[in-house]
């Protein structure tokens, strides 16, 4: 669970450097609009400071609960 009481979180990681990323962006604020009850963090991994706590590789990378669920969009 997240830091932010019960709720699931969703942890999406983009770059500057990814050309699918800007569709990235978009499918998290659809995610946020449709599932109040999870809570969606999008890391930018290229922004100075940005933590990759999932230890992620590559970009776009969904994580849920610490759990890789896709690399790519889905």
């Amino acid at each position: 669970m997240s830091k932010n009481g019960n709720k699931p979180i969703l942890r999406i990681y983009v770059g500057q450097h990814c050309w699918s990323c800007e569709e990235t962006r978009r499918l998290a604020e659809e995610v946020r609009i449709r599932f109040a009850g999870l809570s969606v963090e999008l890391i930018d991994l290229d922004v100075e400071g940005s933590v990759n706590s999932d230890d992620v590789f590559s970009v776009p990378t969904y994580v849920f609960n610490g759990r890789t669920i896709s690399l790519g969009n889905p």
